[in-house]
């Protein structure tokens, strides 16, 4: 026998098979595309041990899973169209260890050309794909794409595993089945399946529990700690509802005489019932992976269009400082020398404030320090003290803000008592709670505006602070515009350093040390958009491979479905329905089995919304009315996306079957 008569036949296997390949092929094409293209880019000499590259090695681990069990998930579909095609040659004669030799060859092709055609399309498109991420980095790109050979090494690695186990698979399905169960696999009838109501109910517990997470998670650490909790109740409660959930549905549909005696319905409806088995775990997944998009998308531009926002409360002027020190005397000596430096400055919509943060409880309309050794703040307030040279105070007069709605007449800090002048109203207390990112363990937040420095200097010698009451220490703040370029910058931020050691040095037994900072908005907007950035990068780029991935399931089952119903709608037919009819319920077919999966990920999205928020709320993002009309645009593009390919599946199928 010719040593290349397996080989041959394996090539013929692909080309007469090519409607079942090629969507296989397209996929580990892309697969491998993405991870080599990402992982060169996480590997950038311009992005390594960066915050860009961090976040792209992230997604190169996502992309390098997420193919691992899609390639096995989509080649499922392949071998069982092929069964009674394998199964027919070992009726001829061909034993086992021949087929599978043939299989082999068969895998080996397509790894050595997807792969590898990845790897080119990725060295073709990398360059465009790395001034993408550098134009939204914000950064000036200083060199071109590079193309990695340990990107290439590392590609070629993983997808030949992938390839290796998806062949051992197909070989075991041979090894483990009967020539006469292979051959019969396609003509074997499915027995309606029962309505599985523990299961059934099991899912919407789940779902049921997870909704119940997200919509009532209230603050950013908790929303964090029980995400993943809440993604695998939703996870594990779609799949429970939509193999057990859409039977019992579909049986409602058919008790339901005026919905189910119609030709298209009727139809339809008893298809889907006895195909609901292997068509549940696609619906899932098609699930599944819109809702990752929507919330993928959603989150990710989100963060990158509120990152103004956020730079402009991180660093509301073109230069922030500050001083901190346990000591007032080393604050007030340090604030003297700084602002005689700043004094020649040139520089406009200068301010300076004096502050400072504690841990302190209200025991009758009085605020005390933490007791010794308490670790549990929910007693607690954050309360944060400042002067505004805005707000007209005199001497033991406050302005006051409780998050939580207290509102006392007087306040007692300490020894000393206070008239509240101006309430919450006054001070505009919507904002406030964007200014402060204070602990959530605490009770809430209360914000204090004094007279001077001298009021807070009173009132804070009147506390009793051995117990280490502060969340920060003292310190003064100061803020101003100034057109400084970058060098010109970096100088006074040396200069403010020289003048903070020199003048602490002239200190002895500075116990408890100092704090300071000196934060330029260019620095600071180039780092957050560095971080937000990459991570919209990131999103968009695993939403494209989970949109396609959806459209390939969507596709490539509608094909595999359209094959094994060709000669039912052939017995229909003959039995007197027309083609009109059998478009018509082919219509209702796919309407019911495509919609299912996109209202469900929007219901699922609608859910996510608060527990996504409070989490955005970790970042500094509270605008929630942008990330509101975010999802909302994100879902509605989505749809039409969606709409698209239920158009293109539906000609598909009713080409096959008709």
């Amino acid at each position: 026998m010719n040593r290349f008569f397996y080989l041959k036949l394996a090539l013929q296997n692909l080309k007469k098979n090519s409607k079942m390949i090629i969507p296989y092929f397209l996929t580990a094409t892309l697969f491998s595309m993405m991870f080599y293209v990402i992982l060169a880019l996480s590997l950038h000499s311009e992005f390594y041990g960066r915050t860009r590259g961090v976040m792209l090695s992230l997604g190169v681990g996502v992309i390098g899973i997420f193919a691992f069990i899609f390639l096995f998930y989509t080649n499922s579909f392949v071998i069982k169209q092929r069964k009674s095609e394998l199964g027919l040659y070992n009726i001829l004669g061909m034993e086992k260890y021949h087929i599978s030799r043939i299989l082999f060859y068969e895998t080996l092709l397509l790894a050595l050309v997807s792969i590898t055609a990845g790897i080119c399309i990725g060295s073709l498109f990398g360059q465009g794909i790395f001034l993408l991420l550098v134009k939204m980095v914000g950064d000036l790109p200083t060199m071109n794409f590079e193309i990695s050979f340990d990107s290439i090494k590392w590609t070629y690695l993983l997808f030949g595993i992938i390839f290796l186990c998806t062949a051992l698979f197909n070989v075991s399905q041979i090894h483990l089945s009967k020539p006469i169960d292979l051959l019969r696999s396609k003509s074997e009838g499915e027995k309606e399946p029962k309505t599985k109501w523990i299961l059934t109910i099991l899912g919407i517990i789940c779902l049921a529990a997870g909704y119940y997470i997200a919509i009532t998670v209230k603050n950013p650490v908790d929303a964090l700690l029980l995400f993943f909790v809440a993604v695998i109740l939703v996870i594990f409660g779609t799949y429970f509802l939509f193999t057990a959930g859409s039977i019992a549905l579909l049986k409602l549909m058919r008790k339901n005489k005026k919905y189910y005696y119609k030709t298209s319905h009727f139809v339809s409806v008893s298809n889907m019932i006895y195909r609901m088995k292997q068509n549940a775990v696609g619906l899932g997944n098609i699930c599944i992976l819109a809702t990752m998009v929507l919330v993928m998308i959603s989150s990710t531009g989100s963060l990158f269009i509120g990152v103004n926002d956020l730079i402009k409360r991180e660093v509301s002027k073109d230069v922030e400082a500050s001083f901190s020190s346990y000591y007032l005397e080393v604050n007030q000596a340090v604030d003297k020398n700084i602002m005689n430096y700043l004094h020649d400055l040139d520089m406009t919509d200068f301010t300076r404030n004096y502050s400072f943060s504690l841990a302190l409880k209200l025991k009758d309309d009085t605020l005390v320090p933490k007791d010794e050794d308490q670790t549990d703040y929910s007693d607690y307030y954050y309360v944060y003290f400042s002067t505004d040279d805005s707000i007209d105070l005199g001497d033991h007069e406050i302005a006051v803000y409780f998050d939580d709605g207290t509102a006392p007449k007087n306040l007692t800090i300490g020894t000393q008592t206070y008239q509240i002048k101006y309430n919450s109203d006054s001070l505009e207390n919507g904002s406030l709670d964007d200014m402060f990112n204070y602990n959530p363990g605490y009770k809430g937040l209360v914000y204090i505006i004094m007279k001077d420095e001298k009021a807070i200097d009173e009132m804070s010698k009147s506390i009793d602070l051995s117990h280490y009451g502060y969340v920060n220490w003292p310190q003064y703040n100061y803020a101003f515009n100034c057109d400084l370029s970058e060098d010109q910058f970096t100088k006074l931020q040396e200069d403010i350093y020289h003048i903070i050691h020199e003048t602490t040095d002239q200190f002895d037994n500075l116990a408890y040390g100092y704090g300071y900072s000196v934060n330029f908005q260019a620095f600071v907007r180039q780092e957050l958009m560095e971080f937000f950035g990459s991570f919209f990068f990131l999103g968009i780029f695993l939403s494209i491979l989970f949109m396609i991935a959806t459209t390939l399931i969507m596709y490539y089952k509608q094909i595999s479905e359209g094959y094994d119903d060709v000669k039912r709608y052939e017995i229909l037919q003959k039995v007197g329905m027309s083609h009109e009819e059998v478009k018509k319920s082919i219509h209702s077919q796919i309407m019911i089995v495509f919609f299912m999966p996109l209202i469900t990920a929007g219901i699922h999205l609608m859910f996510a919304f608060n527990m996504i928020y409070q989490m955005f709320m970790a970042f500094g993002m509270t605008n929630k009315t942008m990330f509101a009309s975010v999802m909302v645009i994100v879902y509605v593009i989505f749809s039409i996306f969606y709409f698209i390919i239920y158009q293109l599946t539906a000609k598909v199928y009713y080409k096959i079957v008709s």
